[in-house]
């Protein structure tokens, strides 16, 4: 698989106990959205089939700005998921999970999380989207100065709009496919920016009534913040540009990534004293944004590779935090070397 990523993933080999079906629903009328993928699991016996983990190398090309031919092993992962084009489906998961990547990633970025809730009984609603920075005449940051300008860009010129975007989807959703919703647990789970969309969702939707949000590593925006949520929330953070100290600590604008650092984890900080429902929030050891994905897994496990995404060992606490959360959010504990914020 080239000199970058791993030939076996074992999260993606490993025999679910059933088939496992994805149907795509395709939004060409949307500015924002793009797909909105169904996976579950069915009782039918299950066989192997061909999803690949990346169909289009262009998709990550504003996460990871390498040339082409260095992204090519991602499009030879198997996930095993089989094509349903069915318009009679039945969801025989207990709860249902509705995930959002972030800024350049892809919706399969967290298979191996995904394939443990699918095993867990979850349903998965998982949303792509793209933001055409250039179209919308935001500038997408090349230094650290540039980060907050960019994110206050998306907070005013993006986010109103996907947030539309996804309420108009689910809604459909909701009146298509009712047993992905009546008697079912409803789950947010998104990773960096798709966690601050994700929660002026919650804060400002009321057709679905969502019980949990878990924010992997997110920005959290307005209004989000300053309304708080009704909703328990999971919040984990990285270790590498984020300090607990920061939270009380006045404003560095002397220091580019400190500032970045502040604003994440004050805005956080916000959002849970804005809330009503009961807040977790743990910094996970020996991580780095990337390590709320798949890539830990998914890059050879040499050093330099580690300052990007951070440790495998780390990446399998993130996924064992999310799952316990969703089935026995009352029993949560922090593990050894990570750190429990609130």
């Amino acid at each position: 698989m080239g000199i970058f990523f791993e030939k076996f993933i074992k999260g993606f080999e490993t025999n679910p106990s059933f088939k496992i079906y994805n149907k795509t629903i395709i939004m060409s009328d949307m500015k924002v959205l793009k797909k909105i993928d169904l996976t579950f699991n069915s009782k039918i016996a299950y066989e192997q089939t061909n999803y690949s983990y990346l169909g289009n190398l262009k998709a990550l090309k504003q996460l990871l700005p390498v040339p082409e031919f260095l992204l090519k092993p991602l499009g030879k992962y198997n996930l095993h998921y089989e094509i349903n084009n069915s318009k009679n489906i039945s969801f025989n998961g207990q709860r249902t999970v509705i995930y959002l990547h972030g800024a350049g990633g892809i919706a399969e970025e967290n298979s191996i999380l995904h394939r443990q809730l699918l095993e867990n009984g979850c349903n998965l609603i998982r949303v792509s989207y793209n933001i055409n920075y250039e179209e919308n005449n935001i500038h997408f940051p090349k230094k650290a100065e540039d980060m907050l300008p960019f994110l206050k860009e998306i907070e005013i010129k993006i986010a109103p709009t996907v947030t539309l975007e996804l309420k108009q989807e689910l809604s459909k959703l909701k009146k298509d496919y009712p047993d992905l919703f009546d008697n079912k647990e409803i789950i947010i789970i998104a990773h960096s920016l798709g966690g601050g969309i994700i929660a002026n969702l919650v804060a400002d939707y009321h057709d679905i009534e969502f019980s949990k949000l878990i924010n992997l590593d997110g920005t959290l925006m307005n209004p989000a913040i300053s309304i708080g949520l009704n909703v328990s929330q999971l919040h984990l953070s990285q270790d590498s540009l984020f300090n607990i100290e920061w939270i009380d600590e006045e404003d560095d604008a002397t220091s580019p990534l400190k500032a970045i650092g502040q604003d994440y984890c004050k805005k956080i900080n916000t959002l849970i004293k804005n809330s009503t429902n009961k807040c977790i929030w743990i910094q996970v050891k020996d991580t780095t944004h990337f390590s709320f994905t798949d890539f830990p897994n998914l890059l050879k496990s040499y050093r330099i590779f580690k300052k990007i995404s951070g440790s495998r060992k780390s990446a399998d606490r993130i996924r064992s935090y999310v799952t316990e959360f969703i089935l026995r959010s009352d029993v949560l504990k922090v593990k050894e070397n990570d750190c429990f914020v609130k």
